[in-house]
């Protein structure tokens, strides 16, 4: 900065030391005319904005903001001129010479009588993230006192209240909105002390407007007030001028204000001779190091320290005009010492070379330093002993960093790993391309992807990846930490062959059969037909009764065996349960091709077959439909193929019928029961019994499933497989269940109530009632008239009923599972579902069927069933074992880890009184 000559004098000197002090400071300080051109400019212009200081005098110090501040920048000047003289820490962008845009700290003052702006400017653009708030509050601040005008208040002549405003409310501290009417003085006591009422009781008496300045004591602030009389009181005008008063005062004494701001530098401020004698230093020196100002000035720089390393070539750049600047450790008073940045400048004061330090404490970024090599170590640490296999890719997909559970994961050592791409070790990934850019989602969650093994196999995972992205949105890493569910995935394939298979024989179950037939219907042509044909062991009942139901799974499997080779590839054969088998054939020539079919699968099935070393024929009745002639859809070809079944039974047994229209008077009974069944709600002919449950770890019961009977009036109880498939056509099965879940939830809070321990009631539910919107309802109604808590509850539901309506079917279970209660499935793997729906559903237990228990021909049935409990497990929900007839299948069960269990070796299904007594008894089945 150019220093204008001074009288020789002490005045000179220390003019030109403060001088030597703003040229060779960190900050940069700029001197503006009223017209914001800049006068004077500090040589730390060079190293914040990369300017020379003559390239930016005269030019408008909005050439330097940023456009988008440039009003800001002015409504800021405009404060300055008018009503806050002085302006500590703005934040301004601002750009550089080389186009960086920094941000700036500026302390702005605007001296009046000089007509000149003061501004000191820091550059804190590397603290930007960690100040946004402050930040923030500061633009709020500066906001406020942009739009403040005068407080104002008018009283009238009793000295109420009849107007104030909002500035004027919160100089004296309440709400101006609520305050209207009230005395002036119970609005402000305070004024009873000050001298500002006088001025108002001499206005409101001579009529003659008053203007004075007062100190306010509440506030410790100097006001301005202007009174005005008005024909019914006086109005006030007034606001705070404590700084223009500061700063008037300021004004006077231009070497103090430079003294204050040496001493006020948030860094320690060192002036030292061309003999490394320290001849002045700032408060802020003083604090850090530890001496007083007397003590400096009696030491070295050395002796802190202050030492210049390579002396020559550092001389020679400050003597050059170059600042530097070093990176050294200080010592304090008390020993202790502290890493810190030093900028060095040399000056000359009347021909003596002096040098200004000014020395920035780093303690804290060191500190942040260390705690982010710690925190690196702590996550390197953590990736290297994590399980899960962990990777880092660059853009261009090959990989950067890998942990040794990868390395383990593909066969691969690390140095191979570094050296191959994605796209080499994936085979299938979820992410298409690191590059697609930012309209892609950044993160994968839970997604599954096939990893290449280094000796050619596959190895599942599941994946979790993000991609970190630039300013610009494109992608500049991938990180992603990956687990092996190999091991699901073939059990999820097995479960997926268990849904659509018999556990049995292999065979179709009723699942692929329904898809099956559809697809044959759907591929018939004109002029052709296919025949469905439902088949029914003949004598397998006795065989089971005589040989055991081992014996009997024999049998079955030697029907299937027998089945299948005389079909042809393209028909289809499945095993609906039990001993029902059906054949769907395609038949050109209509009955007579299904004659010949019908005829071969009634020779294989008389022919011997060996059963515990007996032989025996077992024969079968075969029901036959014809599509189109005699249904038009697979669920009454079906119907009709069971109906022709019957009547084969019926007619003596190993033969097969055709559907005929007249055996529809089966039908006629039926209907005879829908009649009945329709006033047997309301006539209180329905009751229910209850087939315990039993928790397999200690045999402890812990629930029972409610079952129906209906007392028929004149057929006496009939069972539920007869009516419960008519109360579902008719609809009558929603208030039928509707009465069932009031009565068990009912019955239920009463034993427990009775008997003081707690039983989950297990209630089935139909297709037709999940499918009622008011289902939740009737439940949450259910609960609530009862009082039975909601985990005492249990929903069970069969496969079919899961996909009827798979949308609906979700939400309403959500909605159940909100409730409180427990969902579970029946029968599983019998019927329609696999894994697959499952875990769309909130579903809690499953239920095993008996057939699982089967021994298989590839896997033990322990293996089995131990593989299907654990994958239950794994997907959080418990198992129940159905049909448990003997002790050794609870042994079974229990070393499978299968939860609990219910069947006949437990207990049968009993009246509500049996129950009581069970559960007043000692407790173990």
């Amino acid at each position: 900065m150019d220093i204008s000559p001074a009288p020789p004098d002490g005045l000179l000197l220390l003019a030109e030391e403060n001088s030597a002090l703003i040229d060779n400071a960190l900050d940069l300080m700029l001197v503006l005319d009223a017209g914001g051109r800049i006068l004077r400019v500090n040589v730390a212009v060079r190293a914040l904005l990369g300017y020379e200081p003559a390239e930016v005098v005269g030019r408008h110090y909005n050439e330097l903001v940023h456009p988008e501040q440039h009003a800001e920048a002015l409504g800021i000047e405009d404060s300055l001129h008018n009503e806050h003289p002085e302006r500590p820490d703005i934040p301004i962008r601002v750009c550089r010479k080389d186009g960086r845009v920094v941000l700036m700290s500026v302390a702005a003052r605007w001296s009046q009588p000089h007509q000149r702006m003061f501004l000191t400017a820091r550059d804190i653009t590397g603290q930007e993230r960690a100040r946004q708030a402050l930040v923030r509050s500061e633009l709020a601040l500066g906001a406020m006192l942009e739009s403040i005008g005068d407080a104002f208040f008018a009283v009238d002549s009793d000295w109420r209240l009849t107007y104030a405003n909002r500035k004027a409310g919160d100089f004296v501290g309440v709400d101006a909105s609520a305050v209207i009417g009230q005395p002036l003085l119970e609005v402000a006591p305070d004024l009873l002390q000050s001298a500002s009422l006088q001025y108002y009781l001499r206005a409101m008496e001579t009529r003659e407007p008053v203007t004075f300045e007062e100190f306010w004591e509440p506030r410790q602030v100097w006001v301005e007030a202007r009174v005005y009389p008005h024909s019914d009181g006086i109005s006030v005008y007034f606001h705070e001028i404590t700084a223009k008063r500061d700063a008037e005062q300021a004004l006077r004494k231009s070497e103090q204000r430079f003294r204050n701001l040496f001493n006020h530098a948030g860094d320690s401020v060192m002036i030292v001779d061309g003999a490394l004698r320290i001849v002045s230093v700032n408060d802020q020196a003083c604090a850090r190091f530890g001496y007083s100002r007397d003590e400096f000035t009696r030491m070295l720089a050395t002796d802190v320290n202050f030492g210049f390393p390579e002396g020559r070539a550092l001389l020679a750049g400050l003597r050059a005009g170059q600042a530097q600047l070093l990176r050294t450790d200080k010592r304090c008073k008390d020993g202790s010492s502290f890493p810190a940045e030093v900028q060095i400048s040399r000056f000359d004061d009347e021909g003596e070379e002096f040098f200004l330090a000014v020395i920035r404490d780093l303690s804290d970024r060191a500190e942040a330093e260390r705690q982010l090599r710690e925190s690196e170590q702590r996550f390197r640490e953590v990736i290297e002993m994590t399980p899960a296999g962990y990777l880092l890719a660059g853009r261009d997909g090959a990989l950067q960093d890998v942990n040794p559970a990868l390395c383990a994961l593909s066969g691969y050592p690390r140095e191979m790993l570094l050296a191959l791409r994605l796209s080499e070790l994936f085979v299938s990934f979820p992410l298409v391309s690191l590059d697609a850019g930012d309209e892609h989602p950044a993160t994968v969650q839970g997604a599954e992807a096939v990893l290449l093994h280094r000796h050619g196999y596959h190895i599942h995972v599941l994946f979790n990846g993000s991609i970190k992205r630039d300013a610009q949105g494109q992608s500049v890493s991938l990180t992603g930490l990956m687990t092996d569910i190999t091991g699901r995935k073939a059990a999820e394939s097995r479960l997926q062959e268990l849904a659509t298979h018999d556990t049995l024989t292999g065979l179709p179950n009723r699942a692929l059969l329904g898809e099956r037939v559809q697809q044959m219907l759907d591929a018939c042509p004109q002029g052709s037909s296919v025949a469905v044909m439902f088949l029914d062991l003949d004598r397998f009942k006795e065989v089971n009764d005589s040989f055991g139901h081992e014996m009997g799974d024999v049998l079955l499997c030697e029907v299937a065996s027998r089945l299948r080779k005389v079909i042809r590839p393209t028909d289809i054969i499945a095993r609906l349960g039990g001993d029902e088998f059906v054949v769907a054939a395609h038949c050109a020539t209509g009955q007579l091709a299904a004659r010949r079919i019908a005829d071969k699968l009634l020779d294989v099935l008389t022919a011997p077959v060996s059963v515990g070393g007996i032989d025996v024929i077992v024969g079968a009745s075969i029901g036959i439909s014809m599509y189109p002639q005699d249904a038009q859809t697979r669920e009454l070809l079906f119907q009709t193929a069971d109906t022709a079944m019957y009547r084969a039974k019926d007619a003596g047994r190993n033969r097969y019928r055709f559907f005929e229209p007249e055996m529809t008077v089966a039908t006629q009974v039926r209907m005879a029961l829908e009649v009945s069944l329709r006033p047997a709600l309301a006539r209180n002919e329905f009751e229910l019994h209850y087939q315990p449950r039993y928790a397999l770890d200690g045999m402890r019961l812990v629930g029972m499933e409610a079952l129906i009977r209906w007392n028929h009036p004149e057929r006496g109880q009939v069972s539920p497989a007869q009516f419960i498939g008519i109360a579902e056509d008719t609809g009558l099965i929603v208030a039928i269940g509707r009465w069932v879940l009031r009565e068990a939830c009912s019955r239920t809070r009463q034993l427990m109530e009775d008997f003081g321990c707690k039983v989950v009631v297990s209630v089935n539910v139909s297709a037709r009632q999940l499918a009622q919107s008011s289902f939740a309802d009737d439940v949450r109604a259910a609960l609530a008239d009862t009082g039975l808590a909601p985990d005492c509850l249990e929903l069970e539901l069969t496969e079919s009923a899961l996909i009827e309506d798979i949308e609906h079917t979700a939400a309403m279970l959500h909605e159940l599972k909100r409730l409180g209660i427990h969902i579970a499935v029946d029968d599983f793997g019998t019927g329609y579902s696999g894994l697959a729906y499952l875990r769309r559903f909130p579903i809690d237990v499953l239920k095993l069927d008996r057939s699982f228990m089967q021994q298989h021909e590839n896997v033990s049935t322990f293996d089995f069933v131990k593989a299907f409990v654990d994958m239950a497990h794994a997907l959080n929900m418990a198992v129940v074992a159905e049909g448990v007839e003997t002790a050794e299948a609870c042994d079974f069960l229990r070393a499978a880890r299968c939860d609990q269990a219910q069947g006949y070796y437990l207990a049968r299904p009993m009246p509500l009184a049996q129950l009581r007594a069970l559960i007043a008894g000692p407790g173990t089945p």
